[in-house]
């Protein structure tokens, strides 16, 4: 069968079977790299539906004794619904053009279909290794639009964007993140505004957070800078940890000044029936073989207001108001922005 012709629908039944005894080698292939975000976020499940986070509020009350009732102390509860998103592959791949390739050569009537090398190139290393590279940017830079969802890029929210969303100065945002002003940073300042960044961080978050976040250009800048003032990083190990609080370096794909942090728990990845891609179709049209696959996927935080992130626009320190400020972490902060 090498210099024959295959029937397409020979192809359809090997990859059908390739699958049935394979039933894990997608989630195999994408978790043996983990997604970055995925390593460094906690699983969240679906109520009804959709993903309710509520956290409440009490304000003090432990006051001077009296023999009268004096009420002291309010209880209040906020509520956001987190969102995932419906992700799809429809990929088409024409066998000719895997046999005219070497793998032709390989092709052999006799192996039984679970054993043919098509199945196996296509899935292995063609399909999921793109699977996983567009997760990773889409959950890094992706921006939803619901009016291009047959694009690539628009299938989702990333960090990036959910973090416009909670520091948009245009449309004062119901939930914010607590922003800490930071000077534009630098080949040769680095190292001290991650240091003032952690000194900043709210007293209640101070020992809560155990992870600061930053992207790959930032972290080897961070590398470089350390070594240069200090000499080599002693706390360097498997992770890279800050000199300040000794919080783990998480180092995120891509190229953005962003820096944040959050507390235990807090960051969340959406599971829904589909957590992981599926193959939920295989169909032949003309001299094309279509495959289908489809999943959910998606981040945020359950209360962004423990959220910290850097400020790189202005002065404002906090939530973005002084009623929230002293609700949440007892300080007044700084809201305006810099003249």
């Amino acid at each position: 069968m090498a210099n024959g012709d295959i029937l397409i629908d020979d192809v359809v039944k090997e990859l059908n079977t390739f699958l049935a005894h394979n039933p894990k080698i997608i989630s195999a292939s994408l978790n043996a790299d983990k997604i970055t975000l995925d390593q460094h976020t906690k699983p969240l499940t679906k109520i009804k539906g959709k993903y309710p986070s509520t956290h409440s509020l009490l304000t003090d009350v432990v006051q001077g004794f009296s023999d009268e009732w004096t009420e002291l102390g309010e209880l209040q509860i906020a509520h956001k619904i987190l969102t995932d998103y419906h992700q799809k592959v429809n990929f088409p791949f024409k066998p000719s053009s895997v046999l005219h390739s070497y793998y032709a050569e390989l092709y052999d009537e006799s192996k039984k279909p679970e054993e043919m090398p098509i199945s196996k190139y296509v899935f292995e290393n063609e399909l999921l290794p793109k699977v996983k590279d567009n997760l990773e940017t889409l959950s890094i830079d992706g921006v939803y639009d619901e009016t291009k969802l047959d694009q690539f890029g628009f299938s989702m929210n990333g960090i990036l964007e959910i973090f416009r969303a909670m520091t948009d100065r245009d449309n004062a945002p119901k939930h914010p993140a607590f922003e800490i002003p930071l000077n534009v940073i630098t080949d040769v300042n680095i190292v001290d505004e991650v240091t003032a960044f952690e000194r900043k961080i709210p007293s209640k978050l101070k020992k809560k957070i155990k992870k600061i976040f930053m992207f790959e250009n930032n972290f080897e800048r961070y590398v470089l800078d350390y070594e240069n003032k200090f000499g080599q990083n002693k706390f360097q190990g498997d992770v890279m940890k800050t000199r300040l609080g000794k919080r783990e370096i998480v180092v995120l794909p891509g190229d953005s000044d962003l820096i944040f942090g959050t507390t235990e728990n807090n960051f969340r990845r959406l599971l829904d029936v589909f957590d992981e891609p599926k193959v939920t179709d295989i169909q032949k049209q003309d001299y094309k073989i279509k495959i289908f696959m489809e999943w959910w996927k998606g981040y945020d935080f359950l209360i962004n207001q423990m959220v910290v992130v850097s400020n790189f626009s202005d002065e404002r320190y906090g939530l973005g108001s002084t009623e929230a400020n002293r609700k949440y972490f007892g300080i007044d902060g700084v809201n305006e922005a810099a003249a």
